[in-house]
């Protein structure tokens, strides 16, 4: 609710609207939207018939982990991959009622699964990151971690974040100029649309002048500017959940922007190009895309 009032545990049926409806908001991909939606109707369905559960605050963990480790119809076994989509579904789900004012708390919090990935750091998925993005508001006058994190979409590192000013953004082109680092080149980051309103939201907060930085305002700058800009994101990985995941790092946000523009163009050099790497060879493994199989190996 707009006006922060608390309130009682709603239906959970309707609870799982409402975050469809929050879902359908524009931020999402219709698909992505549609696929989120579907869970959570099996969800309720679930929890109903098998717990005899109706509100929010009447899930527990043991009811969200047996839903989540539930097999399908048919099948012995549910895949981690689908275990962790169910889960983040949840989280998107308690979110959301939150965020509509419910005093209630988040059942899966200390559910623990199978790692997704034998990497050391994978991509995000599309619903982990649509979950990241939720949590991306500490409240309506911050607006840092929200554009931190939406730089990183834009592939941004934790080295590269803390140069970005005001006079790097480029509002209408909704692009940013990157500066490179260590291991990575210069060159333009793009924008997703959901991260455009975010940075377009922080340059409007810190004024026009080209030399602020949207996302380090200190003066020590090196690692201390590092630290603090990577702080903002884990800042956003933690209180998602997805911090505790042992291939999860602030590189996974890069990685799935890799993966974005791979399945764009079908080009692992064009990928390359935009993530600022030279090898094509450490392209392919930071976007887990197995080149026998041309399909990333965390799906």
């Amino acid at each position: 609710m707009a006006d922060g009032t608390r309130i009682g545990a709603p239906d959970l049926r309707d609870a799982a609207d409402e975050c469809k409806v929050a879902l359908a908001g524009g931020w999402v991909s219709t698909g992505q939207a549609a696929r989120v939606g579907l869970i959570l109707e099996r969800f309720v369905a679930f929890a109903s018939t098998g717990f005899g559960v109706e509100t929010v605050e009447a899930v527990t963990p043991a009811v969200a982990g047996a839903f989540v480790r539930a097999p399908g119809p048919g099948v012995n076994d549910t895949t981690v991959a689908q275990m962790h989509l169910r889960r983040t579904a949840l989280r998107l789900l308690f979110r959301s009622a939150r965020s509509g004012g419910v005093d209630v708390g988040d059942p899966t919090l200390d559910l623990v699964l199978p790692r997704r990935s034998p990497l050391s750091t994978r991509p995000l998925t599309d619903d982990e990151l649509l979950l990241c993005r939720s949590y991306a508001f500490w409240s309506l006058t911050d607006s840092r971690r929200a554009a931190a994190w939406a730089l990183a979409e834009a592939t941004c590192r934790s080295s590269e974040l803390a140069h970005i000013a005001v006079g790097d953004i480029d509002l209408d082109g909704r692009r940013v100029w990157i500066h490179g680092g260590r291991t990575t080149a210069e060159r333009w980051g793009h924008l997703t649309d959901w991260g455009a309103i975010q940075v377009r939201r922080r340059v409007k907060e810190l004024g026009d002048d080209p030399a602020r930085r949207l996302v380090y305002a200190g003066t020590a700058g090196g690692e201390s500017g590092q630290a603090s800009s990577c702080l903002a994101i884990l800042d956003v990985l933690t209180r998602s959940g997805l911090a505790a995941e042992p291939d999860v790092r602030p590189a996974s946000i890069a990685g799935w922007a890799g993966r974005q523009i791979l399945s764009e163009t079908g080009r692992i050099d064009e990928v390359a190009r935009r993530l600022g790497m030279a090898s094509l060879d450490r392209t392919a493994r930071f976007i887990a895309w197995d080149w026998k199989t041309t399909e990333p190996d965390v799906e």
